[in-house]
């Protein structure tokens, strides 16, 4: 279903918006853009790739890049990895929620750095975790970059720093404490 806006932008631009993000914020960028080509001697384009979303539902989704089927299609099963986890947010243990309903998983290629092409997050604050991620993928960082980030404890976004088990390994991805 298309947002207003984003129909408003279709019909302007004269372009379809199929196959494209039908996202509020997305419409809203790229009509700013429209307006800057049209009255500010702007070039700049609107950029389709990598665009961030969530699903605020009581568990809220979050997802920014390639799902790991997309990855697999546009790069082969031998030249993608995925890592995952499944987690408790500090919330859940409080409340005493079960932890396997939270889920994260990063899609990377599997030469090195490992370049990220999708992040996929399942929990509390998804929209934040995500909103962050998108700008690191957008930019071109890497497995190692991120791993390379200090985590700030104890928070949902500092999963992603801790993703060390790839779906290749076969080992169990649910997160037993902290570390």
């Amino acid at each position: 279903m298309k947002t207003v806006a984003a129909a408003l932008l279709s019909l302007v631009m004269g372009q379809p918006s199929e196959g494209r993000p039908e996202l509020t914020p997305t419409a809203i960028m790229a009509g700013r853009l429209l307006v800057q080509r049209l009255f500010g001697g702007s070039s700049d384009l609107m950029d389709y790739d990598n665009v961030p979303t969530t699903v605020f539902t009581p568990l809220e989704y979050g997802c920014v890049g390639l799902s790991e089927e997309e990855a697999v299609a546009r790069h082969g099963q031998e030249h993608v990895e995925v890592y995952h986890a499944h987690y408790k947010p500090l919330e859940f243990t409080v409340a005493g929620r079960d932890a396997s309903q939270c889920y994260v998983k990063m899609v990377c290629l599997r030469e090195p750095p490992q370049l990220l092409l999708g992040l996929h997050f399942l929990g509390p604050n998804a929209g934040e975790v995500t909103q962050g991620f998108a700008l690191g993928i957008k930019c071109g960082a890497s497995y190692a970059q991120v791993m390379r980030t200090v985590g700030i404890h104890p928070t949902c976004s500092e999963e992603v720093v801790k993703l060390r088990i790839s779906k290749r390994s076969g080992l169990d991805p649910t997160v037993t404490g902290c570390g």
